[in-house]
């Protein structure tokens, strides 16, 4: 796709097409669509397999219609997807960045996801599914900054992330729509949750539903509500080598379990609820 392209055009590198949507309908399955030159790109709906890549041409910006999501993940079972090097920016009126819906597996790297009315991304996987996210910023958004909300079980791993200024959480684990013969966990490393309205680092459940783990490692949450919050039966968050200040309340444990290796920098916060839980480091 290109700036200077047309959605006349044949996709080719000769005579590339204008917008993702079309770039995406003459791609075969696991393809890859590549951006050529900045430009905005307009939103999609994936249903298969597909990377779509910016390796450093500028900014390949997907502006969220208003109310709208910029891009929704509806593949197969089988399906990975990958999105790299894009501007996904909802000016204060698009309400979700990216949706997934079903698919084996998103990865998103280098991307800059901010100002939705609702959530940057949103997990919403029905079966076994992975999420990856790496070198990317999640801000500035009305809601949680990352929402793992799945139906099925769910894995993901989140690196060199920056969850900051959400009007929700910065990265939320919730195992409240999942049975309990699933199970949810998610690791964080290297990565920032600051000046979040409500929790940095979050993880939550419900007795009979799926169990939630949260390992946070060398990692820090500051300036939110709350720092690190396990809430409900199932609910386990881990912290290591992490750094929580800054925040009205450092943790919060409400039912479930915030465990500590004894590593951790926890000072300047307002207070706490709840004990840590200590742990062996191996």
């Amino acid at each position: 796709v290109s700036g200077h392209g047309s959605d006349a055009a044949a996709c080719t590198l000769a005579a590339p097409c204008r917008t993702l949507a079309h770039a995406f309908s003459l791609t075969n399955a696991s393809g890859e669509i590549d951006v050529l030159d900045p430009a905005g790109y307009g939103s999609l709906t994936i249903t298969k397999a597909i990377s779509i890549v910016n390796d450093g041409v500028g900014t390949a910006g997907v502006i969220v219609p208003s109310s709208g999501i910029g891009i929704i993940i509806n593949a197969g079972t089988n399906d990975a997807v990958s999105l790299r090097g894009l501007s996904i920016e909802g000016g204060g009126v698009g309400l979700t960045g990216i949706q997934f819906n079903t698919g084996a597996s998103l990865t998103v790297e280098n991307c800059v996801i901010r100002h939705m009315t609702g959530d940057g991304i949103d997990f919403y996987s029905t079966a076994t599914s992975a999420l990856t996210v790496s070198n990317s910023l999640v801000a500035d958004n009305g809601r949680e900054g990352i929402y793992l909300l799945p139906t099925g079980s769910a894995t993901a791993v989140f690196n060199r992330v920056e969850a900051n200024n959400n009007g929700g959480d910065g990265i939320f684990v919730d195992g409240h729509f999942s049975a309990g013969t699933n199970q949810i966990n998610a690791t964080v490393s290297d990565s920032v949750a600051a000046g979040n309205a409500d929790v940095g680092f979050y993880s939550a459940t419900l007795s009979g539903h799926a169990p939630t783990s949260l390992m946070v490692f060398h990692s820090v949450a500051a300036n939110n509500l709350n720092g690190v919050y396990a809430q409900g039966t199932g609910a386990t968050l881990r912290r290591a080598n992490s750094t929580v200040t800054g925040n009205t309340h450092g943790w919060f444990v409400a039912g479930g379990v915030v465990a500590s290796y004894g590593d951790n920098y926890i000072d300047g916060n307002g207070s706490n609820t709840g004990s840590l839980t200590p742990v062996a480091r191996q």
